[in-house]
Formats: C-alpha cells, structure tokens, sequence
C-alpha cells in the first residue's frame, strides 16, 4: 500500500491530491500542458469545471481579478451543458485513468435531479465515480439567495440527487464559507444522503477600482481564492472534524479546498481532519504544483515513517 494512497468511503484513490473544480474548463486545457502526464501521475481523482443542464453564457467581463493574496473570479458558471460535456468531455476522460468526479450545478432542487438523471442515463460507459454537488449557486426559488446558506435545502438537494444516481456513485456536497457556522450546512448535507463534503467554495467578495470609481468585475462581485483563504478553509474543516461525529469517525470524509500552494498547505488540512485535498488557484501560476505536493508528502510520510491516512485529523485531543 502506498503511503499516499486514501479513501473517500468506497472509492479508493492513490493520493490525497484533486483538482478543484472549474480549474480545467476542458480537457484539451490540460492536454497542452508539456507536463499534464505527471500532472495525473500526482492526482487520485479528477474533478470537471461545473456542469449544468442547459448551456450557460456567464457572467460579463471583466470575470477575473487578480488580488494581493488570491484571485477574485466571477465566471458566472459558464459551460457549454450537460448534453456537450456527456458527448464530448466525458468519454476523453476515460483516458486520464483516474476517479472522474463531475461537479454540478443548478438553480433549482427539481434541476438538480433532473440534471444527475441526465448524466446517469448517459453515462454509458459508467465513467463518472462521483458528483460534486455545488451549493454555493443561487436558488431562483429563494430569490437568488445560496443553495448552501439554508440546511433544510440542502439536504432537499443532496436527497434529490440521491434519488437520481447510480448506488455506486459518490456524492460530495462542496459547502460555500459564506455561513456563520458551516457545520450547520455540513449536517444538512449529511442527513440528506451525502457520502464526503468538500470545504470551502470561494469568500464571497468584492475589488474597486478607485480611478474609474466603478467595481472591476462586470457582477461587481465574485468569490475570493487563493492563499487568503487557507486560514478560513483549514479552521472550517477543524470545526467540521471537531464537532461532527460522522466526521470525527471518517463515516463522512472531508476533501479540503481553499489556498493550498504547498503539500506543508496540504498536511495542514489533513491534520485538521480532510482525508483529502484539491488543488485550483496555485495551478494557474505553477503547473508542477501537483508534482511537488506528491513528492513534498511522500517524502514526509518517509521521514516519519507514516502514512497521509494515519495524520488524517491527528491535532484534534491534543491541547
């Protein structure tokens, strides 16, 4: 057994790393890379750009902000739908041989089940391992306000797509940050069916250019990434670790998200209790992160003569 190697409840993955959703809009994205053959040597499992049912223009420009410490994005879900992303994408990422975890979206608990039954019933070839359910995007039923802000309707979602997939499909509820308490979502989710939750989606946030006078996203707001937000990610799967017993337990493992640069950013997460980690901003700036967050834990893991497995929440009694 690998000293990398995890499992997120049935699905066994060679390591801890993932891609963090909309990061590889497509996969001839990341077949330009020169090194995309060691990018998914480094990965356990590969996670899709957002998927809706109906193709989506997104938002207007400017969509992309860079800050002091992260990225401020406002793509606005932009995809060409599930009926393009099933005939196209989905069969060329057979070839990545890898776990393939579709991350959806929609505006509605009814679009949610209708769009996991369209990805079921076309997946033929039973190439996708998981769905990614996103409930950061805004719920036209409650005016526009998050999915992920109201635990009831999360777990209305998470239950809807539980209902429209195959038993051997992982679903991860991904948990927007902007809540008081996140914990509070994260049990929604698990009474609703969930198998992992992944923590956190973007800050919601905002940049102002103060010659114009005006915002420099074309929605005016966005959602932060990058290492700001580490701090923020790692404390929230702390909490959830900490104060969930089908978390403490690893009944429901938690991918984490959110600045990581370095696999000493990733160790942090595990420890705090993430069984896993994805990876997106850093990979915009240095394509060998994957590689070198490998490589920095497996040589920890030699050092210590340990496993990633056996840190997978080890601060939690200590004082």
């Amino acid at each position: 057994m690998s000293r990398l190697e995890i499992k997120l409840r049935t699905l066994s993955l060679r390591t801890p790393l993932l891609t963090s959703s909309g990061t590889s809009g497509t996969t001839n994205e990341l077949s330009s890379l020169k090194n995309s053959k060691i990018v998914l040597k480094s990965l356990g499992a590969f996670v899709t750009k957002g998927v809706t049912l109906k193709p989506r223009q997104g938002n207007p420009e400017l969509r992309v902000v860079e800050t002091r410490t992260g990225l401020l994005n406002s793509i606005g879900l932009q995809n060409s739908g599930a009926k393009v992303f099933m005939k196209e994408e989905l069969p060329k990422l057979l070839f990545y041989r890898l776990p393939i975890i579709v991350n959806i979206s929609a505006s509605s608990i009814k679009e949610f089940g209708a769009l996991s039954a369209y990805l079921m019933e076309n997946d033929d070839n039973a190439i996708i391992s998981g769905l990614e359910i996103n409930v950061s995007c805004p719920n036209v039923d409650a005016g526009g306000a998050a999915f992920g802000i109201d635990p009831k309707i999360v777990e209305k979602v998470v239950k809807v797509v539980r209902k429209s997939i195959r038993k051997d499909v992982l679903i991860i509820t991904k948990l927007t940050p902007n809540v008081t308490d996140i914990t509070i979502p994260a049990k929604g989710a698990i009474n609703g069916g969930t198998d992992v939750l992944s923590m956190i989606n973007t800050l919601r946030a905002m940049a102002i250019n103060i010659r114009t006078e005006d915002c420099y996203l074309g929605n005016k707001t966005g959602g932060l990434s990058g290492p700001a937000i580490k701090p923020v990610g790692v404390y929230m799967v702390y909490e959830c670790f900490r104060s969930i017993p089908e978390c403490r337990n690893r009944r429901i493992p938690i991918i984490g998200i959110g600045g990581i640069s370095n696999w000493e950013d990733a160790l942090e997460y595990i420890m705090a209790g993430a069984s896993a980690v994805a990876i997106g901003t850093a990979w915009f700036v240095n394509s060998n992160v994957f590689e070198e967050v490998r490589r920095g834990l497996e040589k920890y893991c030699e050092d210590e003569n340990t496993t990633i497995a056996k840190k997978i929440g080890c601060i939690h009694g200590r004082r």
